[in-house]
């Protein structure tokens, strides 16, 4: 699959993507960043700025070795336009898949921060929702490298074939392969991020090990101490969880898009609804604008079974 996914490729294609959906235009521009690798990008809609982002991709001796997205500078309506980094460490020639995914995946939570940049008050800006419902876009964002006519539109071999939509169809199969025991590895997560924090052990390591005992029934290497390597303890404290219910409301907004994920309609009810506002409404509120009704647990059902 690897052969299909050239990041010179890549960029630009979730770049075009991203910019059909929401209706935006990403232009280059020429300023001062950290490295030579950062790519900048002025946010544009119908002539009107609406924030900056920077792209910083590749891997490189004392850079951050996750995947992440970062503010900048929080947007406040008349005051400051929002400005947001994407740190990651993809490769420089094929990419995986997976890679991919995550870029669609970080790339949500950028323009999540831009487009809901435009708030009178910084508290409420671009990704300030409730914790349990900040993946919401961003996993939504990763269907798109699923489809397999978006990915058509920018993949292509050393031939120039673009990736045959029945090799998409088998990589949707295998993704759902063991997808419950995943999904048990992450109860594991969110049930030692809680509890950790809850019942403050004195005995982190037997607590840890316990929790990913009860949870699944792959058992995970002894004496390992995995608390200590479990980065998100310290940035989503005792609220891991989030990223499963996260997902439950990603697969109702799913919905929305009637089967159809470049439906220009329900793209701009979803850049109205779901992204612009930011933090300033419930979140349950934007997902009843969106959708119509109160986001429900269907679909993530019918996400695990494979259906």
């Amino acid at each position: 699959m690897r052969s299909y996914f050239r990041f010179d490729r890549v960029l630009p294609g979730l770049l075009a993507t991203t910019g059909r959906l929401l209706d935006v235009e990403y232009v280059p521009v020429d300023v001062p960043t950290w490295h030579a690798d950062v790519h900048s990008y002025d946010v544009v809609r119908a002539g009107a700025r609406l924030g900056r982002i920077h792209l910083d991709l590749h891997p490189r001796d004392g850079k951050y070795t996750h995947a992440a997205c970062f503010g900048l500078a929080p947007g406040v309506v008349g005051r400051v336009l929002p400005e947001a980094v994407l740190l990651c460490n993809f490769a420089r020639g094929l990419m995986t898949h997976d890679e991919v995914v995550t870029f669609f995946h970080e790339f949500g939570h950028l323009v999540h921060d831009i487009l809901g940049g435009a708030q009178r008050f910084a508290r409420f800006t671009g990704v300030a929702t409730e914790w349990d419902f900040v993946e919401a876009p961003s996993q939504l964002l990763e269907e798109w490298a699923w489809d397999a006519g978006v990915l058509s539109s920018f993949t292509a071999n050393a031939d120039g074939e673009p990736i045959p939509a029945d090799l998409v169809e088998r990589m949707k199969v295998a993704d759902g392969f063991g997808r419950a025991l995943e999904v048990r590895r992450q109860l594991g997560h969110a049930q030692v991020s809680y509890h950790l924090h809850v019942d403050r052990p004195a005995d982190l390591q037997a607590a840890t090990e316990h929790w990913y005992d009860v949870t699944s029934p792959v058992k995970p290497l002894r004496g390992r101490h995995p608390y200590a390597g479990f980065g998100h303890l310290t940035g989503y404290s005792a609220c891991y969880y989030t990223y499963q219910w996260s997902l439950v409301i990603a697969r109702d907004l799913l919905s929305g898009f009637g089967g159809d994920l470049m439906n220009p309609d329900a793209a701009a009810r979803y850049r109205r609804e779901i992204l612009e506002p930011g933090g300033s409404r419930d979140a349950a509120d934007l997902v009843r604008a969106f959708l119509g009704r109160d986001y429900g647990f269907d679909a993530y059902r019918e996400w695990l079974a494979g259906r």
